[in-house]
This record gives C-alpha cells, structure tokens and sequence, in this order.
C-alpha cells in the first residue's frame, strides 16, 4: 500500500527527471506550498490570486487568500483547550 507522501514524493521526482508539468488541486495550503512552484486561489470557482509559493502563501495580497491562510492551524500556537 502506497502513503499519500509516497506518491506525493514519486510525482515530485518524475516531475524533476522530466521536466513535466503537474496540475495539482488541492484545498490543504501546506500541501501546494510543499508541491508547487506556482500557486493559484480560487473562489466561487474564479482565480482570485496567483504567484510562486513564497508570493502567495507566505506574502499574500487578496483578502481571501489571506483568510484562508490564517484558518490553516499553527503547531507553535498554543491552544485554550478548557472549552472542549
């Protein structure tokens, strides 16, 4: 049985020995900032942002992408668990 990671990890590699592009969709930020050179954010099916990785995800411009990128949980934050 092949890992999610496994076959992230062989499309990455045939995709650096070929030079072939991939089109990957994805709704997980931290997965298409791992995979991708260029990242794109739709909503309601329309593209609302687009650039390399580091432009979108770790800079971004448009309010949506901003949003989505603060709903993706950090490891360092520390959570109020008392309400659960």
């Amino acid at each position: 049985a092949c890992s999610r990671a496994t076959i992230l990890d062989y499309l990455m590699q045939l995709r650096d020995e070929t030079g072939m592009t991939l089109i990957f969709i994805t709704h997980d930020i931290g997965l298409a900032y791992y995979v991708s050179d260029t990242v794109y954010i739709m909503e309601h099916g329309k593209f609302v942002e687009r650039g390399s990785a580091d432009q979108v995800i770790l800079r971004p411009k448009e309010a949506y992408t901003k949003r989505l990128i603060s709903d993706v949980p950090k490891i360092y934050e520390e959570w109020d668990l008392s309400t659960v």
